[in-house]
């Protein structure tokens, strides 16, 4: 990056390059208390707080919450402190009141770790004037204001606003103030990258999508980078934690992030309008441990109610949400906006969980998942995959030369994660970064949702994996493109599948003919036909069939429904050779290969035979092993983990008129859920307990296997085991 003479003299002495890039220092472990903290919270304040913000009123209730620490809004888009730094627009009703130093101060006293927020996507209109270059253009060069408040303007990342005053605001901070990290809120973006116009970003040229993404993917990394070497700059204890969102539909890669950070926060708040799932918060837990590992990572949970945002969430919803974020791996990280709580309703409902979980605490220290079943979750199909949508048909379709509407890529895992969830798996995210050899042994099985895009590295590691017993499972165009979504002339795992591309991808409802017995077909005794997709890839195959494709025909008006050729229009007939699902193994690995979007048609179209299918493929590839077992009534997660004093089998019961739609409106309880558990080699169990309902269990262990029933769930539970 060059700078100009302004640039430099607007620069504080330490940021001037040369001490901006320099090494981090280390961190003894003693330094290292977010690696404890298990509740935090954030108290966004907003312009006008400075004028009647009760401080001591607000930290006797974070205090009742029994906080680690506090998240405050110090700078960035507005400074709520007496700023001396040029063009850090101050809140407009500070006056003489330095409103984070006062509220800092008053949560360090009562022992609280104060983190400050520094906001560096927005800038006011005076910035803009004073500052041009910082600033997103579109390509006539206009900065994007945002809708609602119009004299506000949204930064390049590319331009050195991030490298010049983002810097220069934390060291501000971090001089007056004895903070304990901080946090740049809403970025780094995880989304997908937009072009922009402005001055800087004219000098890289024509970017293609792909290219803009590594570009991004670079530059946000060697930001955060460089924000930690800041933060550290005055105290080495202090950290910077990186803002990551969301979940399984982020496409910059959280593995790269998670390298930089020492703690990250999904900025997960909650479901919105649309079709979120309830466990979509779940999936980000699993989302940030595929990256992280064993580092922190917090959620944040609103409790406002989505748009209305001084009006509380329906209790069952934010609790539920606040279990996922614990139960997935999480650290609990409640927002409020404002000073004013005109809705106080949701403050029992988060003291109440709490307090629950710091009586708790032990049990949330987890040391190592206990599942072996890793399902790949990939961020570049995000971006670099044209997933194919619906196809055209039905009773009242016309036919039309318009454009088709694109899929979702994200529909792969999302069908397949409902799938999971129904058949009461325990499983793992393995992020497509992490596709390494001492990755993938921790598993038996590894599922590929249509995890389109691998490098050949990537085949090779997976190859090498079924070569050493390892099963797999995959659908679609599993391996049909690079890693920057450039097609290849057949599947990158043929040799591993025994499988060969014979044809483009091809849309049309079509069907499964049975071929004989096997247990992946149990379930579906009384029927010939079962569905089998809506996308498929033409396959050559010198595996296994046990399904054979039923070419697609029409499916609207009843009178033209039927797998015959007709004198208006050609039928291959309702029987093919062609595979719809393939199976092989070879020694001790197990391999199916489905050619279809079931994955997708089981959330889109909510079909319980292609769940069924996903299912039995499942307990086939796994040999129907897991070291947790939960069965019983009703649709729940299940996630288990090895903890300090033992072990921790989460349930969330998700049994819910409301589980796909938000929001839930109150809980529908489950009953009798047994349990099985398979310990390690010597381990015997001490007691057990649930956590939810306060009650113990007596142990009954037979060897290296435990065995007990949770009489209810409610909405969560946890079976809390002591090693002895």
């Amino acid at each position: 990056m060059n700078f100009s003479r302004r640039d430099i003299l607007a620069m504080p002495a330490a940021a001037l390059p040369g001490t901006l890039f320099a090494a981090a220092p280390g961190n003894s472990a003693g330094d290292q208390w977010y690696k404890r903290m298990r509740r935090c919270a954030q108290h966004n304040l907003n312009e006008y707080d400075p004028k009647d913000l009760d401080i001591e009123s607000w930290l006797n209730y974070w205090e009742s919450l029994k906080i680690n620490a506090l998240i405050l809004t110090g700078g960035g888009f507005m400074a709520f402190y007496p700023t001396k730094l040029p063009n850090h627009h101050k809140s407009q009703f500070l006056g003489e009141r330095d409103l984070f130093g006062d509220y800092a101060k008053a949560a360090k006293k009562r022992g609280i770790r104060v983190v400050a927020r520094v906001e560096t996507n927005w800038l006011h209109e005076d910035v803009l004037k004073a500052r041009p270059e910082w600033f997103e253009r579109d390509e006539n060069g206009n900065p994007y204001s945002n809708e609602e408040s119009r004299y506000v303007y949204h930064t390049c990342v590319f331009s050195n606003y991030h490298e010049q005053q983002v810097p220069a605001i934390i060291r501000e901070i971090g001089s007056l103030y004895e903070v304990d990290g901080f946090f740049t809120n809403s970025w780094p973006d995880t989304g997908a990258p937009r072009p922009c116009y402005c001055e800087n970003c004219r000098k890289f040229g024509q970017r293609t999508k792909a290219q803009l993404y590594d570009a991004y993917q670079k530059r946000v990394v060697d930001l955060c980078r460089n924000l930690t070497v800041v933060v550290k700059e005055q105290r080495p204890d202090r950290v910077y934690n990186v803002n990551i969102a969301g979940g399984i539909t982020a496409v910059q890669s959280i593995r790269k992030l998670a390298e930089v950070g020492e703690w990250i926060t999904a900025d997960h708040q909650g479901r919105g309008g649309g079709d979120k799932p309830i466990w979509d918060c779940s999936q980000q837990g699993r989302v940030g441990y595929s990256a992280m590992g064993g580092k922190p990572v917090t959620n944040v949970v609103t409790a406002n109610a989505h748009a209305w945002r001084h009006t509380s969430k329906v209790p069952a919803e934010l609790e539920l949400w606040l279990a996922q974020t614990t139960a997935s791996g999480m650290i609990p990280w409640l927002v409020w906006l404002g000073s004013r709580t005109e809705d106080a309703r949701w403050k029992d409902t988060v003291r109440s969980f709490y307090q629950w979980i710091a009586k708790h605490e032990a049990h949330f220290f987890n040391r190592r998942p206990m599942s072996n079943l890793g399902v790949v979750y990939s961020q570049r199909l995000n971006h670099l995959y044209t997933a194919p949508g619906t196809t055209p048909g039905g009773y009242g379709a016309r036919a039309t030369n318009r454009p088709r509407t694109p899929g979702d890529p994200t529909d792969y895992l999302q069908g397949l994660y409902y799938a999971l969830l129904e058949g009461r798996f325990v499983f793992d995210f393995i992020h497509e970064d992490d596709l390494t050899p001492e990755s993938l042994r921790k598993y038996s099985a590894v599922l590929l949702p249509n995890t389109a895009l691998l490098s050949d590295e990537q085949c090779r590691a997976i190859s090498a994996y079924t070569a050493s017993g390892g099963s797999l499972l995959a659908t679609f165009e599993t391996s049909l493109y690079n890693e920057w979504g450039q097609p290849r002339k057949n599947f990158g795992l043929a040799d591993v599948f025994g499988i060969e591309r014979a044809g483009e991808r091809s849309g049309g409802i079509f069907y499964g003919a049975k071929r004989g017995g096997h247990d992946i077909l149990r379930g579906f005794e009384g029927t010939d036909w079962i569905p089998a997709g809506e996308w498929r890839v033409p396959l050559r195959s010198t595996a296994d069939s046990v399904l054979n494709v039923v070419p697609p025909y029409p499916r609207g008006i009843p009178e033209m429904v039927y797998a015959q050729a007709r004198a208006e229009m050609p039928y291959p007939g309702g029987q093919s050779s062609e595979p719809a699902m393939v199976l092989r193994e070879k020694g001790q690995s197990r391999l199916v290969y489905l050619s279809s979007d079931v994955d997708r048609c089981t959330w889109r179209y909510g079909n319980s035979d292609l769940s069924q299918l996903l299912q039995n493929a499942v307990r086939w590839v796994t040999r129907d092993q897991s070291p947790v077992k939960v069965t019983g009534e009703g649709v729940a997660e299940v996630i288990a983990w090895e903890t300090e004093p033992g072990y921790a089998i989460h349930i969330l019961n998700y049994n819910n008129p409301n589980m796909t739609r938000p929001w839930i409106r109150k809980d529908y309880p489950i009953g009798p859920q047994r349990v099985r558990v398979e310990l390690p080699e010597g381990v015997k169990v001490a007691k057990i307990e649930l956590l939810r309902a306060e009650a113990r269990i007596p142990v009954q262990q037979k060897g290296r296997v435990i065995e007990f029933v949770i009489p209810a769930v409610q909405d969560y539970e946890v079976a809390a085991l002591y090693r002895s």
